[in-house]
């Protein structure tokens, strides 16, 4: 008998039809380790990994990564912590809405509301409509060849945003700042998702991933070392991003600082002035850390369109399936549940928090900009260290995930407090100044909630589930701004009785995260994308 671990594959049907997700006989018992019986499903998570990514036709040939394409990935994730479009484009977005309503009230919506209500609730219609763009783009992206030109439209598209955000120079022109803020942002929140379903296919394609198969295959390593190299990779490489993004970024802001000195904000016109020159500052640097990625990138095939459909019909296909397996994949599901609670919370507390924190400082751009370089400076080192202990401790990517969800749930209960008081909650610089450290211990779950969707999701539909998970969490994003405005208006405009309601949403995704189980994903996902292709999969001595 060989001592190697050989694939052993019957086709049930020579079609690739999605049809054989619902009557393939393929079951979990169906994937089987050597010849220990008893082993079956528990111990198979690395062997699901390698073989839900080869159960597929692919529209081409495998594209092997190279150092170019690692590294100019890594680079591009400095536009997602340095985009001006979210930086002084927002920043000039509340600053008119405010400025041109010294009251604290506009006429919204039919009634007279507080401005800052007004703020969540363009939000909230902001993320309503990002959820339609997602739903339409997201599952046509895992056929043919065609993706990467979404995530350069969509980037072009924010350029010309900030660009257009250059031409406000007074607070009269808020409708034009709101506009052009909120196509960005949708461009923008396409651009992040598509950059971070790219990512896991391309660290399978690195050279020593691809050997590391080709050693479980013939028996020269465990299934559990891949997996264990699988996951550390996938979440080494989102440490990168957030480690350069983070320290790259202390570079960028520390000259936009000696900039808005130089420059000056004494009044409102002046105000403007300054962060319409720090567009004109950070909007090359968007350019320049996201033209090489897009020259360097391998063009990956994706899935085949399958017999008998045509490109335009396979997306509504890719939805319908969505809904069928998601109830196979229970823990998919389970962590898509945690996923929507608590970034429904994190997102919410960070509107919330942005509005208190430029009505603290006065708007003052110099330390706006200071903020976001501690902040910057602290997640990176955090990533840093969390990196590390990863590597070190051999820890699993849902515990540390778990760990630094809590810790992110911690500002939410600090600003809770500030209903009773004014010594905390979001009343004092000083906050502010230690929510940028408290970034040191928070800075993993940015990095490694990315990674726990590759964990949970399939390896061929990596698109249509980031996108969904996109297009989900935003869609109870798209109540949150509206609950927490509610909240705020019936307090009579305290800010902080809308953390509790966050608070709440936390501690759900808490809950509902430590009950997800990675491994039994990883086998869930080979078993659903092999029953698709119509496989019947036993890996056999």
């Amino acid at each position: 008998m060989s001592t190697g671990i050989l694939p052993v594959v019957e086709n049930v049907d020579e079609k690739h039809d999605d049809s054989h997700l619902e009557s393939a006989e393929i079951k979990a018992d169906d994937v089987i380790l050597g010849d220990d019986l008893t082993s079956k499903v528990p111990h198979s998570a690395g062997l699901a990994v390698i073989e839900q990514r080869r159960a597929i036709p692919l529209a081409g040939k495998r594209q092997v990564a190279t150092k170019w394409e690692y590294w100019t990935f890594v680079l591009f994730f400095l536009n997602s912590n340095a985009s001006p479009i979210g930086g002084p484009g927002g920043n000039i977005r509340q600053a008119t809405l405010t400025l041109s309503h010294p009251d604290g009230f506009m006429n919204w919506a039919g009634a007279r509301q507080p401005v800052n209500t007004v703020l969540l609730d363009i939000s909230g219609i902001l993320t309503a409509v990002t959820v339609v763009v997602m739903f339409v783009l997201g599952p046509y992206a895992d056929y043919g060849n065609w993706r990467p030109w979404i995530m350069i439209g969509a980037e072009v598209i924010t350029w010309g945003c900030e660009f257009g955000m250059m031409s406000i120079k007074d607070v009269s022109q808020w409708q034009t700042a709101n506009v052009l803020w909120a196509l960005g942002g949708i461009a923008l929140t396409i651009v992040g998702a598509f950059y971070q379903a790219t990512y896991p296919s391309m660290v399978r394609d690195l050279p020593k991933m691809i050997q590391s198969e080709e050693d479980v295959l013939h028996g020269l390593k465990s299934p559990e070392e891949h997996e264990k190299l699988d996951a550390y990779e996938r979440a080494k490489i989102f440490n990168w991003c957030n480690i350069w993004g983070s320290f790259g970024s202390v570079v960028v802001f520390g000259i936009g600082i000696a900039v808005s000195k130089a420059v000056g904000f004494a009044d409102t016109s002046a105000l403007l002035h300054a962060y319409r020159v720090l567009m004109a500052y950070y909007t090359p640097i968007a350019i320049l850390v996201t033209v090489p990625y897009f020259i360097c990138m391998k063009w990956r095939p994706a899935q085949q369109v399958p017999s008998g459909y045509s490109m335009w019909t396979v997306g509504p296909r890719q939805v319908i399936y969505a809904g069928k397996s998601i109830v196979q994949l229970k823990q998919c599901l389970l962590y898509l549940c945690a996923y929507v609670f608590l970034f429904e919370a994190i997102g919410a507390f960070l509107s919330i928090y942005f509005i208190l924190q430029l009505e603290t400082i006065h708007y003052n751009p110099v330390i706006s900009t200071a903020f976001n370089l501690v902040g910057d400076l602290c997640g990176g080192a955090g990533c840093a260290v969390i990196l590390y202990l990863h590597r070190r401790y051999d820890w699993k990517v849902k515990w540390i995930m778990f760990v630094s969800a809590i810790f992110s749930l911690f500002p939410c209960l600090w600003g809770a407090l500030g209903s009773f008081t004014h010594k905390i909650g979001f009343h004092n610089v000083w906050e502010f100044w230690f929510m940028q450290v408290w970034n040191l211990v928070t800075s993993a779950c940015s990095s490694y909630n990315v990674t726990m969707i590759s964990e949970v999701a399939p390896a061929t539909k990596l698109f249509m589930f980031y996108s969904l998970f996109n297009t989900i969490s935003k869609s109870t994003g798209f109540a949150g701004p509206f609950i927490t405005a509610a909240i705020i208006k019936q307090s009579h405009g305290n800010n902080n009785y809308a953390f509790w309601f966050l608070v709440g949403l936390g501690i759900i995704a808490i809950v509902l995260l430590y009950f997800v189980d990675t491994d039994k994903a990883k086998i869930d996902c080979a078993v659903c994308e092999c029953g698709r292709a119509g496989y019947r999969i036993s890996l056999r001595v």
